[in-house]
């Protein structure tokens, strides 16, 4: 059967010079350079006020769940807000309703704090924490976590791209 992986790019904001998109665009790469079958979604495009007004789902986020049911793997990049998902991303996943087994994941958390901060948190509060970082319908690995973004240079974003690049060719 041949891989399947569905990039999620979790940010509000889908402009394609956010940090998070660039991540996006460099895991869709290495997945599609290891030969893996991918879509891509951008949370932040859908219709979501819509859906709230009426109580019904938009074709969008329909066809989002759909591809979060085609994809054999998940690849979610997210900025961590007040220690959490965006609600935007978090509410998609909710909509899964646990109906459907949870989908394994590969979790790409950016972050204003330094990366070793949140992770010393995660090993006094570890469930805390770490179910903080987690989605509904969800099974991740030990997410990367990449601290002070708007503090990093040129250079190390870079670095970044070509780590999470080698993710997505490894199917990771």
């Amino acid at each position: 059967m041949e891989k399947r992986i569905l990039i999620v790019n979790g940010h509000p904001d889908p402009r394609p010079e956010r940090f998070c998109a660039a991540l996006c665009d460099a895991y869709q790469l290495g997945a599609n350079a290891g030969g893996l079958q991918t879509r891509r979604l951008n949370v932040g495009a859908l219709e979501h006020l819509a859906a709230e007004r009426t109580g019904q789902s938009p074709r969008d986020v329909v066809q989002a769940l759909d591809d979060i049911l085609w994809a054999g793997r998940l690849a979610i990049v997210y900025p961590l807000w007040l220690d959490q998902p965006p609600d935007i991303l978090r509410g998609l996943f909710d909509r899964l309703n646990g109906a459907h087994a949870e989908r394994p994941a590969h979790i790409v958390v950016t972050m204003e704090m330094p990366a070793f901060m949140h992770r010393s948190l995660c090993r006094t509060s570890r469930p805390l924490a770490m179910q903080a970082l987690s989605l509904p319908g969800v099974k991740s690995d030990t997410p990367t976590l990449i601290g002070s973004v708007n503090a990093i240079t040129g250079e190390q974003r870079e670095r970044w791209l070509q780590a999470i690049r080698l993710y997505g060719e490894r199917g990771a």
